[in-house]
């Protein structure tokens, strides 16, 4: 075949693929084309946009639920444990416990806000609104546990001071039973008269002793019976306790009386 045959033959299928605009509707249809498919790639590169500021916000959310969720955990432990079973430094315990309250309080505007951030995205129709859902229960079911264990263990801080002053309380009156048993249960009833008196004189200051003992004995029956009407955990060594001290009271000093 002839070259300048084939160059013309080449030129002519080029030719037939180009449209040629020859009429003002031709260009109007072409403008309308370029248009049209410019504004569905706008909108394309909108919606581009939009998920990805939504995934944006999705790990922002992802992050902070994150962070809320291992330092919820790492709190549930100290509200945990059961340092109240040790009664020494009670008092040391309920302060320290009093500012783990405060540090927890004051934590809760993490997850208001939090709350706050994922019922926006689900209000949105964020498309990852179940997830979202399910983090956000999940995070309140901790937070309330946390909120839970706190109280729980504050209350048995104090249950255990209060037991802790009870039993001092006891002590103190058995401390002055024993103190004074000997002189009570004495055989001892004096030789002479000279004798005779100085025993009573002791005696009548025995009684004296002995009121002031009364009233604090009553003081230990109504702790104890305030704390077994709380239900206290441990009411039922606080009745025991209740009654042999009562017991040793009444005994030794009525035998003489």
């Amino acid at each position: 075949m002839d070259c300048s045959t084939s160059s013309v033959t080449s030129k002519e299928i080029i030719k037939r693929k180009i449209k040629i605009l020859e009429t003002v509707e031709d260009i109007q249809e072409r403008r309308d084309q370029v248009l049209g498919r410019y504004q569905r790639f706008k909108e394309e590169a909108k919606e581009k946009r939009s998920l990805l500021e939504d995934s944006k916000r999705f790990q922002y959310f992802k992050r902070d639920a994150d962070e809320l969720e291992s330092w919820i955990l790492e709190k549930l432990q100290t509200a945990s444990d059961e340092s109240y079973k040790d009664p020494t430094n009670l008092q040391a315990k309920i302060q320290k416990h009093q500012a783990f309250e405060a540090e927890v309080t004051a934590h809760s505007n993490a997850i208001v806000s939090l709350s706050a951030t994922g019922g926006e995205m689900i209000n949105q129709g964020h498309f990852a609104a179940k997830v979202i859902t399910h983090r956000l229960d999940e995070l309140h079911r901790l937070w309330e546990l946390l909120l839970s264990k706190l109280t729980e263990k504050g209350l048995k801080l104090q249950q255990a001071l209060v037991l802790q002053q009870f039993n001092r309380q006891c002590d103190e009156v058995m401390f002055w039973i024993n103190d004074k048993e000997a002189f009570v249960t004495s055989d001892e009833m004096g030789q002479d008269l000279e004798h005779v008196e100085v025993l009573q004189r002791k005696f009548d200051e025995f009684q004296k002793e002995m009121a002031s003992q009364e009233f604090r004995v009553q003081e230990v029956t109504k702790q104890a019976d305030k704390l077994v009407s709380e239900n206290h955990p441990e009411h039922e060594i606080i009745i025991r306790r209740r009654t042999i001290d009562r017991l040793q009271f009444d005994v030794p000093v009525n035998c003489k009386l």
